[in-house]
C-alpha cells in the first residue's frame, strides 16, 4: 500500500545517503584502523588483487556493478571493498540481462565491458553485444591460497 511504499522509499533514501558518505563516516577511528589493516592484509594475501582492481576502476569515469545478491548487503560489500563510488544494480529479481538493458538506457552512447565469473553475465553480455572478460577465481590465481583456505 502507499504507506509501506513511502516507508520503503524513506529507507532507501537513508541508505543511499549513508552509502554516499562512505564507510569511514560510519566507523570510529579504531574501527577504521582495524578495517584499513584488514583490507591491506587481504590485498597483500591476494598478491595486490584489490589494489590492482581499484587502479583499473579509477581509470574510468563511471563503474556499474550488477550483482545477483540483494541490494542492501551488496551495498555493504561495496563499502567494505572500497567500491562505494560504483553504481550498484541488483539483478536479484529481474536478471542480469534486464539490468544491462537499464544500464544501457541510463548511459546512452557509452561503451561497456562486462567482467564476471558466471554464465548469466556472459550470456547477457553476448545478447547486448558487449565484450565479456571472465574472472578466474580458482586458487592458483592467488599465490598461497588453497581450496581448504577458501
Amino acid at each position: 500500500d502507499d504507506s509501506n511504499k513511502r516507508k520503503l522509499a524513506y529507507r532507501h533514501r537513508l541508505i543511499a545517503e549513508k552509502y554516499a558518505q562512505g564507510l569511514y563516516s560510519m566507523l570510529d577511528e579504531d574501527k577504521v584502523k582495524l578495517w584499513d589493516d584488514l583490507y591491506d592484509l587481504t590485498d597483500s594475501f591476494t598478491d595486490g588483487w584489490l589494489s590492482s582492481a581499484r587502479a583499473l576502476l579509477d581509470q574510468k569515469d563511471t563503474n556499474v556493478l550488477v550483482t545477483n545478491g540483494s541490494l542492501i548487503p551488496s551495498l555493504v560489500k561495496c563499502l567494505l571493498f572500497r567500491l562505494s563510488d560504483s553504481i550498484v544494480y541488483s539483478s536479484w529479481e529481474v536478471g542480469k540481462y534486464q539490468c544491462f538493458q537499464w544500464i544501457k538506457e541510463r548511459f546512452p552512447g557509452v561503451r561497456f565491458c562486462v567482467i564476471g565469473d558466471g554464465s548469466e553475465e556472459c550470456s547477457a553480455a553476448e545478447r547486448m553485444g558487449w565484450p565479456f572478460v571472465k574472472v578466474d577465481i580458482r586458487p592458483h590465481r592467488f599465490p598461497g591460497l588453497t581450496t581448504a583456505t577458501l
